[in-house]
């Protein structure tokens, strides 16, 4: 159970390192602070959950996605690698290793017009993570969904933060 709750924090640490590099264009150092927890919960994740290969072949897509594009992700990518090294990890399969890196980077990828719910959604990991149920395993599918519900309910508060909700009775 642990590590569901990992990769909510990170999913929840991910995106608020995003928003302050992408959209608040923030110096405040305590991003790299949250870039390095991150990293160290990836790392963590690679190292011991038993969907490790996903978060691997997600990190791994986002270098060839060019995705790791500030300083503080740079941190957070080799916080990743750091702990990865100290935890270690197990073998790895590589078909389902490639078949994930392929949904993760198409999951980069910034499609436009009518293709433009793909980016925002970014359904090809989750789809994949879900298929996986076929062979019995609901752990890819809920360590992405745990990851991605903590991503989403950071961007829900930081948009509640920037509009908040009229006050009724004014």
């Amino acid at each position: 159970m642990i590590e569901y709750a990992l990769a909510f924090v990170s999913g929840v640490l991910v995106k608020a390192v995003d928003w302050l590099d992408d959209e608040r264009k923030s110096r405040h150092p305590v991003k790299f602070a949250l870039a390095l927890a991150y990293g160290i919960c990836i790392g963590y994740l690679i190292g011991t959950a038993p969907f490790a290969i996903l978060f691997l072949s997600a990190l791994i897509a986002q270098v060839f996605a060019r995705k790791i594009d500030t300083a503080a992700h740079w941190l957070g990518f080799s916080a990743a690698i750091v702990s990865l090294l100290y935890f270690g990890f197990s073998s790895i399969d590589l078909p389902l290793f490639f078949f994930f890196l392929l949904l993760a980077f198409l999951d980069e990828v910034d499609y436009v017009g009518r293709l433009r719910p793909i980016t925002d959604y970014r359904l090809f990991l989750k789809i994949g993570a879900l298929s996986m149920l076929y062979f019995g395993r609901i752990d890819y599918f809920a360590g992405i969904m745990a990851f991605d519900i903590g991503y989403a309910l950071f961007q829900i508060g930081a948009r509640m933060a920037k509009n908040p909700m009229p006050d009724p009775e004014h």
